[in-house]
């Protein structure tokens, strides 16, 4: 049992298939600020003459000390919150998903804006809001057949459960071949097949049968479902 996902979003596995290093990569952490805003400068012209200067550097030191390095911290006690529960036998119970934070530039503008109204009275912090995580993992019954891969191949949608070489259509926007098309992709060659359901909410099942799959190497699929 192989763990996927049902959408570019959503993680989806048994437990017994479910790693602490899948989880870890599911709930990363923010992307930190990176390169800094500003350089300190001894010169007293930049300070006199660059209205910017002071603004960056506090800039910088709240998205660093208040942002970045909670960030970090979060994420190594996550991890090891991980690899700790995967040690224990995989409880039923997961690891509690990371508290992250994120800098709001534009909401920093405007407390800047306040202070330097105010010099001396700060405003509360309120351009360090709270991240916006992925949903919770799915997790299924064990056994279960792993989930549909999601559509990588022009037209070629998810697999149909239980129907090997059977696959979904893509949806109209990628999808607009008529009955019978064959389809050479990347993954293989592929044959169009329209038909009556009334089990469909349209009336109309589309699906694709697969008359020869390719082998991909790991990292072509990928790159092409990104």
């Amino acid at each position: 049992m192989s763990t996927t996902t049902t959408s570019p979003a959503v993680l989806t596995s048994t437990l017994q298939a479910l790693t602490a290093t899948q989880l870890i990569e599911y709930y990363p952490p923010p992307t930190p600020l990176g390169a800094p805003l500003q350089q300190p400068s001894t010169d007293p012209a930049v300070y006199r003459d660059d209205p910017n200067y002071i603004k960056l550097l506090n800039e910088q030191m709240y998205w660093k000390y208040a942002v970045d390095v909670p960030n970090r911290y979060t994420a190594d006690r996550f991890n090891f919150a991980c690899k700790q529960w995967e040690m224990a036998g995989k409880l039923i119970f997961l690891p509690l998903p990371p508290a992250y934070v994120t800098f709001d530039v534009n909401a920093f503008d405007q407390w800047w804006a306040q202070y330097v109204a105010k010099m001396g009275d700060a405003p509360p912090l309120f351009f360090i809001k709270p991240a916006t995580l992925p949903p919770p993992p799915v997790i299924l019954p064990a056994g279960a057949p792993p989930p549909p891969p999601a559509a990588t191949d022009g037209p070629i949608g998810a697999a149909v459960p239980f129907n090997p070489g059977v696959f979904r259509s893509a949806g109209a926007l990628a999808d607009g071949f008529p009955d019978g098309y064959l389809y050479a992709g990347l993954t293989g060659v592929y044959q169009k097949h329209v038909y009556a359901d009334p089990f469909e909410a349209s009336g109309v099942r589309i699906i694709w049968i697969a008359r020869s799959e390719n082998d991909m190497p790991a990292s072509a699929s990928s790159s092409q479902a990104a």
